[in-house]
């Protein structure tokens, strides 16, 4: 599914990443992914939310990491205009991200 995102996308994709990983264990909760989607203005149940993790959480771990987020993030980027999707992403990390990391 990376191969759809061009290496800007991925490079934003991993600083993204990276700020949501706040233990610097290379991966994410699952439970963060909700929010994520809800910074992109993406709205999921809860039932939507546990498909999609399941479908991306390849060895059930419970934590995302940076290839299952790639997954994850890559439909919905290449569902919307990739310039929309990078200034929502761009926006919404630099909200979130308080030690101020420029992306």
């Amino acid at each position: 599914m990376s191969e759809e995102l061009n290496k800007d996308q991925i490079n934003l994709l991993k600083k993204a990443f990276d700020t949501f990983d706040v233990e610097k264990k290379g991966s994410i909760g699952t439970t963060m992914v909700g929010t994520i989607l809800g910074m992109l203005g993406i709205q999921v149940t809860d039932k939507i939310l546990a498909e999609i993790i399941a479908e991306v959480d390849a060895d059930g771990s419970g934590e995302l990491e940076f290839e299952e987020f790639i997954t994850l993030a890559s439909r919905f980027m290449v569902e919307e205009d990739a310039e929309a999707m990078q200034a929502e992403l761009k926006e919404a990390f630099r909200l979130y991200d308080k030690e101020g990391i420029p992306l």
